[in-house]
């Protein structure tokens, strides 16, 4: 019967090292794979790595190459910014709710070259996640320079005009590519896959909840 068939697609959920390894795996071997990410790109922990214990490798040496083969590779389908938020049916038959966020710039368009950050009225001013707040970005930027997809993500929490409503709107100035969205809105997609595999990786301990630590 056409409702027993198993379906020859598998979903990875989280796209951090392991998350990617798996999904490289199972794509040399002929599978579909999808890539849930919720983060705007995929690399994890170890893109914000410097050196890996206990060799001393060069965290980013190591990971470069899987994201250009990830993000390169014909049945991968990176769904990053997304988040699962429904799962139901058996081993070899699932169907997945995805939730994806809306950038607010066209992927298919975006060129990546980080023009609009730099356009950006807040640049420079808003701590950013990947560097632990260490570092600072603006509303609209890139996650990291080896991003994969290396596409802008705007904030809608800093961007003047999605709080606002009201802004210069000088990354819409700066963008030859015509890519930024402010239109889009948040869909759900239903995935059919074969099989589902947790990668979700780890959150940093806050050491300022422990004073001892001062």
């Amino acid at each position: 019967m056409a409702s027993s068939e198993k379906i020859g697609a598998v979903m990875v959920v989280g796209g951090g090292i392991g998350g990617i390894q798996a999904a490289l795996d199972l794509a040399e071997a002929g599978f579909k794979v999808y890539l849930v990410e919720s983060a705007p790109a995929i690399g994890g922990r170890m893109a914000q790595l410097d050196k890996t214990f206990p060799t001393n490798d060069c965290a980013i040496c190591i990971l470069s190459p899987k994201l250009v083969e990830c993000g390169r590779h014909l049945n991968i389908e990176i769904l990053a910014n997304a988040e699962v938020i429904g799962l139901r049916g058996e081993p070899g038959r699932f169907e997945v709710t995805v939730k994806e966020r809306p950038r607010y710039v066209d992927i298919e368009k975006c060129t990546g070259c980080g023009a609009c950050a730099e356009a950006c009225v807040l640049e420079g001013r808003i701590p950013s996640e990947f560097d632990e707040g260490l570092g600072k970005r603006a509303a609209i930027y890139i996650f990291y320079p080896q991003a994969t997809p290396r596409k802008a993500i705007v904030d809608p929490e800093a961007c003047v005009y999605l709080t606002r409503g009201r802004c210069k709107q000088t990354c819409l100035e700066a963008c030859q590519a015509d890519a930024i969205d402010f239109e889009q809105t948040e869909r759900e997609r239903v995935i059919e896959v074969g099989a589902v595999i947790l990668a979700p990786g780890y959150k940093l301990y806050d050491p300022s909840l422990s004073e001892e630590f001062g």
